[in-house]
């Protein structure tokens, strides 16, 4: 059996969103406790703040597993550090 393999279009930016130069994984996921610690912040505050708009949303991984991007994370509070300075 032959199997094509096609990607769509937003999957492929997923996937180069991922991996780095040469292939290698440069991303990682991060359950809400890691975030919680990592950002300072309660459960209850990065739920507000996803609601709102301004906190980075979860990637479904299988069921009711949740997880986020390291990345988007780091991202947000550089941006909350970029938000005092001005």
């Amino acid at each position: 059996m032959i199997r094509s393999h096609i990607e769509a279009p937003n999957t492929r930016a997923a996937t180069a969103a991922i991996h780095g130069k040469a292939g290698m994984l440069a991303e990682r996921f991060m359950r809400l406790p890691e975030v919680s610690a990592t950002c300072g912040l309660p459960t209850s505050s990065i739920y507000d703040g996803m609601r709102r708009g301004d906190f980075p949303k979860p990637v479904p991984l299988t069921g009711k597993t949740v997880a986020w991007l390291a990345s988007e994370i780091h991202e947000w509070m550089a941006s909350r550090v970029a938000a005092r300075q001005l």
